[in-house]
């Protein structure tokens, strides 16, 4: 058996409990700040899982759940108040032909409360505190990850790079500006006129 209680397992487990508490919190929290933190705590279960080795086998052939229809559905809706706006544009990528980009449908509070009840249901099972419990807790969470839902962060980790770098924030809201490449181009000049000086003549 692995070692479950090794320090990348601890780690692993107090990243998913921090995002966790984070979105059970996130009504509170103004969008443009509730981005900035998911990207860094996001970043952080990413890398924490990936490093964790996948016991050999799970002893249940569905572990134990823990988080129930009612809480998913409550976590979901608490989210998709806050990020309403931009459903269905979560997403963008660049074309194939790289001069543009295009919207790919994409629901960014379901993906967070899919990880949400992935990485509860985990780090809960693992606090049972035995070893087969702990065992399959691992197990199941570092298989889905393979398979699912770690792809699934990246896809919210690039939509949030998005709304927080490809378009305009303000601290109470995100907003969209009118052209997904950029804001618009202005005919004000980052440099004075006085400091246009050959190099050569300095």
């Amino acid at each position: 058996m692995e070692d479950l209680k090794s320090a990348q397992v601890k780690e692993y487990i107090t990243a998913a409990k921090d995002y966790c508490m984070f979105i059970d919190e996130a009504g509170a929290i103004k969008p443009a700040e509730l981005f900035e933190s998911l990207q860094n705590l996001l970043a952080r279960v990413y890398s924490k899982t990936s490093q964790i080795r996948k016991p050999k086998y799970c002893y249940e052939d569905e572990p134990q759940k823990f988080v129930q229809e009612n809480e998913y559905a409550l976590i979901h809706d608490r989210l998709q108040r806050i990020i309403e706006k931009f459903n269905g544009i979560g997403s963008m990528k660049r074309n194939d032909k790289g001069n543009g980009m295009d919207i790919v449908s994409f629901s960014l509070a379901e993906s967070l409360a899919d990880i949400y009840q992935e990485l509860k249901d985990s780090y809960k099972l693992y606090e049972v505190g035995l070893s087969q419990a702990m065992n399959d807790a691992i197990w199941s969470s570092r298989d889905s990850f393979e398979k699912q839902w770690g792809l699934q962060l990246i896809e919210t980790l690039q939509s949030i790079h998005q709304l927080l770098y490809g378009h305009q924030l303000t601290t109470s809201q995100l907003q969209f500006n009118d052209d997904f490449e950029g804001a618009e181009e202005t005919d004000e000049s980052w440099f004075s006129e006085e400091d246009d000086v050959p190099y050569d003549e300095e």
